[in-house]
């Protein structure tokens, strides 16, 4: 083979590299001026290193995609163990601070319903803890039928929004050992956290002389202040003396 085909043969080499480099970045044409052979050369080689490198990284992205490894799966389990184990107990908290309202709200709208009838009748009406005495049902987490609170509340006029957590009862005088005989005390009973012990939220409305009735089922007397010390007349108020929820 002569020189010229020699030449010839290179040429055609060199056309066919800068054509591969062209197809793999399309701003290498920019370069392609007359007398520029060896800035051609220089970029089409730069271009294909960049294109080496990124193949590169697509191939590490690639295997970084493919999923966890086992040490990144347990970080993660535990992180959501150590938030489970703070959100679940607060949101049962909140729950339960939620049905809980319902013992404020009843007994103070059943206060006022015992000193309307008092005003009128000079009496107060008493009753055992419904629905639990008729029923037999327990106060719990579930709600029960308010039928029974109503029917022996049906005198004052009073009956619950809905059914009920709580049981309701009212010790006046000559009934469950009172006898004071303007005072009434008015008692919601519950048991949200399912344990064995019972809450109490208390409604004391004492006599002028500052006599009072006990809480029907446990026989405690009225609660005082934390703070100030003074008997908490009037109001309802969580019994100290009894479960939170």
């Amino acid at each position: 083979m002569d020189v010229a085909q020699v030449n010839v043969v290179n040429v055609v080499n060199v056309v066919n590299v800068v054509n591969v480099v062209e197809r793999r970045d399309p701003d290498v044409r920019l370069l392609r001026t007359p007398g520029s052979s060896g800035s051609r050369i220089r970029r089409g080689a730069e271009s294909a290193v960049t294109g080496t490198e990124e193949d590169s990284m697509r191939a590490a992205t690639a295997r970084r995609s493919q999923g966890f490894t086992l040490l990144e799966l347990m970080i993660v389990v535990a992180i959501i163990g150590v938030l489970a184990s703070v959100a679940i107990p607060s949101f049962r908290n909140y729950q339960m601070n939620a049905k809980r309202s319902e013992a404020y709200a009843n007994l103070s709208a059943l206060a006022k319903a015992q000193k309307s009838y008092f005003a009128e009748f000079n009496e107060f009406v008493p009753a055992a803890p419904e629905p639990g005495a008729s029923t037999g049902d327990l106060p719990s987490g579930t709600k029960r039928d308010v039928a029974s609170v109503s029917t022996a509340y049906s005198a004052v006029g009073w009956t619950p929004e809905g059914d009920v957590f709580f049981d309701y009862d009212t010790i006046v005088d000559g009934f469950g050992g009172c006898s004071c005989a303007t005072c009434f005390t008015s008692t919601a009973y519950g048991n949200l956290d399912g344990d064995a012990f019972m809450s109490e939220f208390v409604y004391f409305h004492p006599d002028a002389g500052g006599g009072w009735c006990g809480v029907g089922v446990s026989g405690h007397g009225p609660p005082t202040d934390p703070v100030t010390g003074e008997t908490q007349w009037d109001q309802v108020v969580r019994h100290p003396s009894s479960d939170f929820f």
